[in-house]
């Protein structure tokens, strides 16, 4: 009885070894047990093995080796761009393709094993963009990491800590003006007046600076017309003279180109309008010596002879004073300034 529940027992051990064998080549081949933990370059290398492998069934059934493919596998951190990898697909298709070989389905089993071929290229070239976006995003973050901000020791600057004592300054001083306030409940309607006073003395200001500014436009621009009109009445009093000297009227003509010089010279500012001047007294208001006062004066003393003297006038003393007014107009066109001018005509 004992020697028959020994065999028994043996023979309950033996099966027991059995089941877990066949069971545990059946996890081998089908990939049931926990995934492997594998990098991206030996993902590659699989993915490389798997492409050769289906190439070599492809020539012969006898390569069409199951037990080759990998088991499967989690790539990478599964919790930073990790991902899982399922081989179970391409067991189920070389199994096929030696089914079909027997079968002599050839037709289905190039087309099997084309599509896996296809699929493994397709994983080969994920895998090659998987790495370079690895490579730009380890770019991008090296180039933050750059940054002075995240630079070891990298502490503010000099401008940045005056700064800061400016404003930490400031800060203290409205804290003290309204600490000072609390204990002064007057001082808050005084900094009020103060504050609008201010605001209205600057609008003030403001208002009378542009006003004056208006006035001097205002005066520029009828100086600017009045020299205009002095500049056509000069003009007319020479094309005056010359209408004279066309009739051969020289003491006429004499008397227009004179006053045709002095208007001229009233328009460039060479003195101020007074009517009551002597012809003597206009020369004297220029700078001595200059060419304007030679041209004046030439004029002037052909003016003097030939219109209070009652000379006789002719063409020579008309060319000789059209000689002394072309002089006074040729230099009174360059501008005359008050610099240029004697200190009475300023």
């Amino acid at each position: 009885m004992a020697g028959f529940r020994t065999r028994w027992a043996l023979a309950l051990l033996a099966c027991g070894l059995s089941a877990s064998s066949a069971n545990a080549s059946h996890a081998a081949v089908s990939g049931d047990t926990a995934p492997a933990q594998v990098s991206l370059e030996a993902y590659r290398a699989d993915v490389a093995r798997m492409q050769a492998l289906v190439a070599a069934c492809a020539a012969s059934t006898t390569a069409c080796d199951v037990l080759k493919v990998p088991r499967d596998s989690e790539v990478g951190d599964a919790t930073h761009r990790g991902f899982a990898v399922h081989w179970g697909w391409l067991r189920d298709a070389l199994t096929e393709a030696i089914v079909d070989a027997k079968e002599s389905k050839s037709k289905e089993r190039e087309a099997l094993l084309s599509a896996c071929s296809e699929r493994l290229q397709e994983m080969a070239q994920q895998s090659s963009k998987t790495s370079e976006d690895e490579a730009q995003a380890r770019a991008a973050a090296d180039a933050v990491l750059r940054r002075p901000e995240f630079q070891p020791g990298a502490g503010p600057t000099w401008w940045d800590r005056q700064k800061a004592k400016w404003l930490g300054w400031l800060w203290r001083a409205f804290d003290g003006l309204g600490n000072l306030g609390a204990r002064s409940p007057f001082l808050a309607p005084l900094f009020e007046w103060l504050l609008f006073g201010g605001a209205a003395v600057g609008l003030v200001f403001f208002l009378i600076r542009a006003a004056a500014r208006q006035r001097g436009r205002v005066a520029l621009s009828a100086g600017a017309v009045q020299s205009a009109a002095w500049d056509r009445e000069a003009t007319d009093w020479a094309q005056l003279a010359a209408l004279h000297a066309a009739a051969e009227e020289w003491r006429e003509a004499v008397h227009c180109l004179y006053w045709s010089a002095i208007v001229l010279l009233e328009a460039r500012r060479a003195w101020r309008h007074n009517p009551s001047r002597t012809p003597r007294e206009y020369v004297r208001l220029l700078r001595p010596g200059s060419a304007q006062q030679q041209g004046l004066r030439g004029l002037t003393q052909v003016f003097e002879r030939v219109w209070y003297g009652f000379g006789e006038a002719d063409r020579g003393l008309y060319e000789r004073a059209r000689e002394s007014y072309e002089r006074v107009a040729g230099d009174a066109a360059e501008g005359a300034s008050v610099d240029g001018l004697s200190t009475e005509a300023a």
